[in-house]
């Protein structure tokens, strides 16, 4: 159904609207409804223990003074209360034939109610107090139907004030915890892309430095002169490539700023997109630079290696790279590699084995690259192991074609 606010027409369904709750009600408001009704019916109270010319008190106004200040005080300070309170006054109301202290309390406690109560106690109340006027008024009263009619009228003028601010209220409240849930998601959000790019820098840094390290060392042990050249060459090459990666990753994180046409940065997003890394030349990348420094690597591929979803390819490629520099880092110079894709079904499979040699890993182990791949592949719903196996270091990753490609 169709229910107009001051702010519009909206589509609500019944349980939607039985389902808004109490508001509150300043403690001072409370406090002076307390006050102002417990000294009517204190007044009240007096009036009816004076009794009549006989001295017969009476009895049953009094327990309908008590039935409105019980209403009126669950009101003010306990509103899951007023409904059973109010039916309980109605009760009592019913056999007498004048109450016009009680029922003209009756009727603000309705308005105050469609206010200050849940919409469904709301429900029950109006319900018992329409059907206690039918048979007061020509049951008891006998006050004619034309009563009756003025009665039914003046309800809705009641509550609907206290409903349209309930309703009012009900959507701001619901408008503020939208905007806190989105905050929240925001603010996730944003830590995720940081923790991201952080791990992506240390892959980036780790790999360079570490291939400069093995560079600068081949360089250093060699006596040929034309071998030493090159190793230089190469450790220039290695660095300006780490130093481009770098500024992309910085220009990224502060993608705020305003980017100059024409300067380098301005096109480092295009770096950023998966879909222009290509596997087959990663690959390829990496087993010539593995060979160049002393490690004998064999490249093996299977499946359509270019059909790979844009958001697997950049955690393909930190695989490789991390594997790889793992290999330099730990491994000496003769050890050979083995790298093996392959995609088949539904599942890539990417499986990098350098030969273990003994003694201590020939450069400084960080221990939070492999973590960092584990948490990368598990939020991809993929699986990766690492460890020894038959002389060889294994390293298995396990990626699903389908799913949640959302890592950059």
């Amino acid at each position: 159904m169709k229910i107009k606010t001051p702010l519009g027409t909206r589509d609500v369904t019944l349980a939607q609207v039985l389902k808004i709750g109490p508001s509150p009600l300043p403690l001072w408001l409370s406090f002076v409804a307390a006050v102002f009704v417990t000294v009517s019916a204190f007044d009240d109270v007096r009036l009816l223990w004076e009794g009549d010319s006989a001295g017969n008190i009476y009895w049953l106004g009094i327990a309908g003074t008590v039935g409105y200040w019980a209403v009126w005080m669950a009101l003010a300070f306990v509103p899951k209360y007023v409904a059973p309170a109010f039916v309980l006054m109605l009760a009592i109301m019913l056999p007498q034939s004048s109450v016009g202290g009680p029922l003209l309390l009756a009727f603000g406690a309705v308005a105050v109610a469609s206010y200050r109560v849940s919409v469904r106690s709301l429900v029950v109340m109006v319900g018992g107090f329409l059907t206690w006027q039918i048979v007061w008024v020509l049951g008891v009263a006998h006050l004619g139907s034309s009563t009756l009619w003025a009665n039914f009228l003046v309800i809705p003028l009641l509550t609907a004030p206290g409903l349209a601010i309930k309703m009012l209220r009900e959507k701001s409240v619901r408008a503020e915890q939208t905007r806190r849930e989105a905050e929240i998601t925001a603010a996730r959000a944003a830590l995720e892309e940081r923790t991201a790019l952080a791990r992506e820098l240390h892959d980036v840094v780790t790999h360079g430095l570490t291939m400069i390290a093995v560079q600068a060392n081949l360089g250093t042990l060699s006596k040929d002169g034309t071998e030493q050249h090159e190793a230089l060459v190469e450790i220039g090459g290695m660095a300006r490539r780490s130093l481009d990666d770098l500024r992309r990753l910085l220009q990224t994180m502060r993608e705020e700023e305003p980017r100059a046409a024409g300067t380098p940065e301005a096109d480092f997003s295009v770096l950023t997109n998966p879909a222009l890394i290509d596997l087959s030349e990663s690959l390829a990348e990496a087993q010539q630079r593995l060979n160049n420094l002393g490690f004998p690597t064999r490249v093996t591929t299977s499946g359509d290696l270019d059909g790979t979803p844009n958001g697997l390819r950049s955690t393909v490629l930190s695989i490789l790279q991390e594997c790889t520099t793992n290999a330099v880092k730990h491994a000496g110079v003769g050890s050979e590699c083995r790298i093996t894709v392959a995609v088949q079904g539904q599942w890539l499979e990417m499986v990098i084995d350098n030969k273990m040699t003994r003694g201590k890993p020939r450069l400084p182990i960080s221990g939070t690259g492999l973590v960092g791949l584990r948490e990368r592949v598990a939020r991809l719903d993929g699986t990766i192991d690492a460890g020894p196996a038959d002389g060889w270091w294994s390293v298995r990753a396990v990626l699903p074609l389908a799913g949640r490609h959302t890592i950059h």
